[in-house]
């Protein structure tokens, strides 16, 4: 069994909201002016989406829309950036290694007006690529909380969830293989333990103890990095879950 490290993720500060960055400066101008109605300039389409590096031998990387850059700061391995806001429709986004000139992912993804996506930068660096999830609108009772598994280790096989609150065990997910992401599942809130456990024979391969579900929240629990990790490379199985709101 491997019990590393496990991080509750909710990272804005290392990267700037584009392209809607000007976003609030035109509300301001709108509401500052006294003009007609047929004057008003409407508002941009905006969708939101969030990126994460989990190719566990990649370098840090460079995230570019179009011709701009999006993170002021180097996406290094198990950064997450939470929702950034972007223009809806036809995206072209581009992906280097850090202050690199070329280009590893070159992909255009379509986002809806008001939807929400994720993006993970998975495989391993010489196959790397973005994969997209929509992540669907989850409706949340007082006491209720909600929470996905994405599988994002490489070597790693089949694996089930099972999900631990006192004493009372329960099967999360089950067959989860490479790249599987579930949809969110709604759970009671409060503290809990989840297992992730091999298919085949049932293996206890990583633990995540005494994790505090808030009335509310929608999670994220991702499995990454290497189950047997290459000559010198540390980034050992883990898990790191994400706050989608």
């Amino acid at each position: 069994m491997l019990f590393i490290e496990i991080r509750k993720v909710k990272k804005l500060q290392k990267f700037r909201l584009i392209p809607a960055v000007f976003l609030g400066l035109m509300i301001g101008l709108i509401s500052g002016c006294d003009v007609d109605d047929d004057d008003v300039v409407p508002l941009p389409e905006i969708s939101y989406v969030g990126l994460y590096h989990a190719s566990p031998n990649a370098p840090s990387l460079d995230i570019l829309m179009e011709n701009g850059r999006i993170n002021y700061y180097p996406l290094r391995y198990a950064d997450y950036t939470n929702y950034l806001n972007f223009y809806a429709g036809e995206r072209t986004m581009r992906v280097s290694p850090v202050n690199a000139s070329n280009v590893v992912i070159d992909t255009t993804f379509t986002f809806e007006t008001g939807a929400a996506y994720s993006i993970f930068y998975v495989n391993e660096y010489d196959e790397i690529q973005a994969m997209l999830v929509e992540d669907e609108e989850v409706s949340i009772s007082p006491g209720e909380a909600s929470v996905r598994f994405v599988h994002l280790s490489p070597d790693s096989p089949e694996v089930n969830v099972t999900r631990t609150m006192e004493d009372d065990m329960t099967t999360l997910t089950e067959g989860n293989a490479y790249l599987d992401a579930t949809e969110f599942i709604t759970v009671e809130s409060g503290v809990q333990s989840f297992q992730v456990n091999l298919t085949d024979g049932g293996a206890e391969v990583l633990s995540i103890p005494d994790l505090n579900l808030r009335s509310g929240g929608v999670y994220t629990i991702v499995a990454r990095g290497y189950n047997t990790p290459p000559a010198g490379n540390n980034n050992n199985l883990s898990a790191d879950v994400l706050i989608n709101n």
